[in-house]
């Protein structure tokens, strides 16, 4: 999901903890993590060996997995180490977990849950319905600053029962019918009880080895896992500054996967016997928000004149070489329903500059901020500043660090933002009003009334309430959603296994890869 907010310097202790090292000294402590380090053990296939991964750089990173301030890297790592109830597979559809059935009552303000039998935490303890209790209590706790917490707000935390070793009840403040689709969600894990935050321990199918925040983690297969064992027999995860870096890292075998690759570096690594590239492509998008909070992005005729300015094509071939889909300013996610029936917008200098012009906004001028973070981030804000200029608006890219960017999440006018999940809890998180992902402080009543629908239906109407969502996201929302991305893994050929994922996290599926000729 979006990235959360971090603290100001009157933030209150305790809420969202800050970053302390800034992005360069992380890079200057990866780089040195690297220096005089022998290559792992690598086996051939099914024999165990060492899967190196190259992941970016996250010196304010933590082991844990309910922290608000959460990067890629560290969403990455939790993946291997901690599971949910549900899950959601390569294809986008929901899958038991750690539950196998989910009940609700009539109304369904009541939701029984069944668990797996014989699961164990990587400690060798059994997991039981006493850890779900007490995985939703610290979730549910405010002063805990979960960054899942939105997505189970409705939770009435004290009427989560444990009804016996295998049973949960859990009542909610009010109905809600996506239960089991919003438990898939890698920010809702289950942890040992009481061991978060500070030494938490996970179901998954590896075990923390090593770590230390903004270089490395070890982590090694876990022989007690309750579901297919990994055939690889350890993760290290390394930190790199930049993807280019990531690249490098590639060539001189220093590890096997790249988890991040710009269109260009892709290409650059095509014609290489020993490299391959794993395309997955999806509903990931990157995407420029406006503060409907500040003037001129109050104004409707603004967002939509900019949304006009745009040549979706341009940013397809210029800021993504290709690997990408146009889209149509709203959000995917939704591989289960067909598309809604919309007119695809297409580039109308014209009409918007006559909307600016009626928005008395003809001499518009304003910035874009991004943090660079992911592949494409910067080369869209510059297509879009060259598409713009056509209409004689002026567009400043302003790059920033992570830290700064995020420490005033919800202030900046124009920024880029990154969405990898499906659309559920997209609106439950981002884009409802007063939400922690919602920088942007879209309020809309019609998409809000919708929203309250969308909880209450039966599975069968669920489509039809989100496309009439859509809809209104393409009229007057906040973003512009210009194409949906291609997310580029390439990785050493003696690789195998890997499977592209709908959501742009195909390293969250590793337990039948393997490594090694």
């Amino acid at each position: 999901m979006r990235r959360p907010p971090r603290p100001g310097p009157g933030a209150p202790a305790g809420r969202f903890p800050a970053r302390l090292l800034g992005v360069a000294t992380g890079a200057a402590l990866a780089a040195a993590a690297l220096a005089g380090c022998a290559p792992p053990e690598r086996a051939g296939a099914g024999g165990g060996g060492t899967l190196r991964i190259a992941a970016a750089t996250d010196p304010g990173e933590s082991l844990n997995p309910y922290a608000s301030n959460q990067s890629p890297t560290q969403q990455l790592r939790s993946a291997l180490l901690y599971e949910g109830l549900t899950r959601t597979d390569p294809t986008g559809k929901p899958e038991w977990r750690l539950a196998t059935d989910m009940t609700p009552n009539a109304d369904f303000s009541q939701w029984t849950v069944r668990l797996r039998p014989g699961v164990r935490f990587t400690d060798g303890s059994p997991f039981t319905s006493a850890d779900v209790v007490a995985s939703i209590g610290y979730l549910r706790d405010p002063a805990h600053a979960a960054q899942g917490l939105a997505l189970i707000e409705k939770i009435d935390p004290g009427a989560v029962e444990a009804v016996d070793e295998l049973t949960v009840r859990i009542g909610l403040t009010e109905p809600f019918a996506p239960f089991k689709e919003v438990w898939a969600n890698v920010l809702l894990p289950m942890t040992k009880a009481g061991s978060a935050p500070d030494n938490p321990i996970g179901t998954g199918p590896f075990a923390v080895r090593t770590f230390t925040a903004g270089r490395q983690s070890g982590l090694a297969r876990f022989d007690g896992y309750w579901g297919d064992k990994p055939k690889v027999g350890a993760v290290d995860i390394v930190e790199y500054p930049s993807q280019q870096a990531q690249a490098n890292a590639l060539l001189s075998d220093q590890v096997d996967i790249a988890s991040g690759a710009t269109p260009t570096i892709a290409k650059s690594l095509a014609d290489r016997d020993d490299v391959e590239l794993l395309d997955s492509k999806g509903d990931f998008t990157l995407r420029i928000g406006f503060n409907t909070a500040v003037a001129p992005f109050d104004d409707v005729r603004v967002r939509q004149a900019l949304r006009l300015l745009v040549d979706r094509r341009q940013v397809v071939s210029n800021a993504f070489g290709g690997y990408a889909r146009v889209a149509n300013d709203h959000e995917g996610g939704t591989p289960q329903c067909p598309a809604p029936d919309l007119p695809q917008r297409e580039q109308d200098v014209e009409r918007a500059k006559e909307l600016l012009a009626e928005a008395g906004r003809s001499d518009l001028s304003f910035a874009i901020t991004t943090d660079g973070l992911l592949p494409g981030m910067q080369e869209l804000a510059q297509v879009f500043a060259e598409n713009a200029a056509e209409a004689g608006v002026r567009v400043e890219v302003d790059v920033v660090t992570v830290p700064e960017l995020l420490s005033k999440w919800g202030q900046w006018p124009a920024f880029i933002d990154f969405n990898p999940v499906p659309y559920l809890p997209t609106v439950i998180g981002g884009l409802l009003p007063d939400r922690v992902g919602n920088a942007t402080h879209w309020n809309d009543p019609g998409f809000v009334g919708l929203a309250e629908q969308l909880f209450l239906a039966p599975e069968q109407e669920q489509c039809s309430i989100m496309n009439r969502m859509h809809r209104i996201e393409h009229e007057s929302g906040a973003t512009i959603v210009p194409a949906f991305v291609n997310v580029l893994m390439p990785h050493r050929s003696d690789v195998r296994g890997l499977v592209p994922d709908v959501n742009g996290r195909p390293l969250s599926f590793l337990t039948d890869v393997t490594v090694g000729s």
